[in-house]
């Protein structure tokens, strides 16, 4: 059953507003914290970051569009449930939703989480956060692993934020706009 715009924003808007929340106010509880590298530039960092989204969001579409026998459930969830979701979306909801996402959980993952608890605890805890199948899990627990590499190399959450919004963008405009059923591609 497909889930209303309104509906649809209203859960991203609490959902990832409320993580937004946590991250801060963690960021205020606990010492050493950092957000914004202060040892690299913003922009390249987050023009990197778009840049480092493109080999997980071309696995994505690869895994949607060839049938994998150990990754049916990845797949069958991904063309059933989450295209269904925002099936009434438009792009512009699509793009704050990317937005809000790779804002408020690479900030709460990779600036909170990792920088308590390394990168392995963040990235399964991401992988947890984002539970919709058993393959789901492996995938997004790698792709914690990939955005926390990023949140190390850049000294802060600019690059591995702007990845994850492109990589949710790429990904649900994919699923939204150019998968069609049987073939992958319109």
């Amino acid at each position: 059953m497909p889930v209303s715009r309104k509906k649809l924003l209203t859960i991203a808007v609490l959902t990832e507003g409320g993580l937004l929340v946590l991250a801060i106010g963690a960021a205020k509880f606990f010492t050493g914290i950092v957000f914004i590298s202060v040892y690299g530039n913003a922009l390249r960092d987050i023009l990197s970051g778009l840049v480092l989204s493109l080999p997980p969001l071309s696995l994505f579409i690869f895994f949607c569009m060839r049938p994998i026998s150990f990754l049916g459930s990845f797949r069958q969830m991904i063309l059933t449930n989450v295209r269904q979701l925002f099936s009434e979306a438009r792009a512009v909801d699509i793009v704050l939703i990317s937005l809000l996402a790779g804002i408020a959980e690479e900030f709460l993952f990779r600036g909170v989480v990792q920088a308590r608890a390394g990168v392995v605890w963040a990235s399964l805890i991401f992988g947890l956060f984002h539970f919709l199948s058993p393959a789901y899990f492996v995938f997004a627990t790698a792709m914690g692993l990939y955005l926390g590499q990023l949140y190390i190399y850049f000294h802060g959450v600019a690059a591995p934020a702007a990845a994850h919004f492109a990589y949710d963008l790429g990904a649900l405009l994919y699923l939204r706009f150019i998968y069609k059923d049987g073939c992958g591609q319109s």
